[in-house]
């Protein structure tokens, strides 16, 4: 991402920040209004080009997306008159203002756990992440199995699910899925750890862990719970980057080095 990509994108993101308490309609409209700039070049490559007056392009873009709400028509006015490292950064843009405004809509409470359980369940099987990034099949057929899947999840759950199925930017979708959870985390201001435990976490011991991990990160932690009876005990920390291995899984695994070596 080049640097007038992230400065347009941080705009939008402010603007959005000014909104109180967004609907989700916005975000569904801002995802739409996403799908709509990739499906057309042309329009596109107008809305992006430095060239072309800021005013030019925000009056654009207001007569093309006419007809959605006026909080989505002025947020994508701010990103219109932006600059854009390369056209495609728009998209982008646009589609990660839609993920922060479902984020901070009433059903985006408990969104990046719900995120969470899909990209596990996508994850555990193979099948069902060809079935819903297969290019060859339907695309109303992959919508379809959507809507089967998250028949439980919130409205934003399945918003995003649906859209990154209609619109997957060359991703498979579990690296979308990725993509987004780290959007909405930060729209919510926290940090995702992924714990792998042998056993599950009580509740008490999950929110210990958290405020601990909290500490020493200096934001709020989702703690997705991963149980693998392979660890045999102890903790696996993943944040980000970041790895905390504190399994005896591995610490056998570290022993058997060393009795090699």
């Amino acid at each position: 991402m080049g640097a007038a990509t992230r400065t347009s994108t941080a705009a939008g993101v402010a603007a959005l920040a000014r909104i109180t308490r967004p609907v989700e309609r916005l975000g569904d409209e801002l995802l739409t209004a996403a799908r709509g700039l990739a499906s057309s070049h042309q329009l596109l490559s107008v809305l992006a080009d430095v060239g072309i007056p800021a005013e030019q392009r925000v009056a654009l873009a207001q007569r093309v997306f006419a007809g959605l709400s006026a909080q989505t028509r002025d947020l994508l006015a701010t990103l219109a008159s932006g600059r854009w490292s390369e056209p495609v950064d728009l998209v982008a843009g646009v589609e990660e203002l839609g993920f922060r405004a479902l984020a901070a809509s009433p059903s985006g409470e408990g969104l990046d756990s719900e995120l969470f359980s899909v990209l596990q369940t996508v994850g555990s099987e193979g099948r069902l992440e060809l079935a819903l990034g297969g290019m060859s099949s339907p695309v109303e057929a992959r919508l379809a199995l959507v809507d089967t899947l998250l028949q439980e999840a919130s409205p934003a759950t399945r918003l995003i699910l649906r859209h990154i199925v209609q619109l997957p930017r060359g991703r498979k979708p579990l690296e979308a899925l990725r993509d987004v959870q780290a959007i909405v985390a930060d729209a919510r201001d926290r940090v995702v750890a992924v714990v792998q435990t042998a056993a599950p976490l009580s509740a008490a011991q999950a929110k210990a862990l958290a405020a601990r991990l909290e500490q020493g990160y200096g934001r709020k932690i989702s703690i997705n719970q991963v149980v693998d009876p392979s660890l045999l005990g102890g903790v696996r920390i993943t944040i980000g980057d970041d790895v905390i291995d504190g399994t005896v899984r591995a610490r056998l695994d570290d022993l058997r080095l060393r009795l090699a070596g």
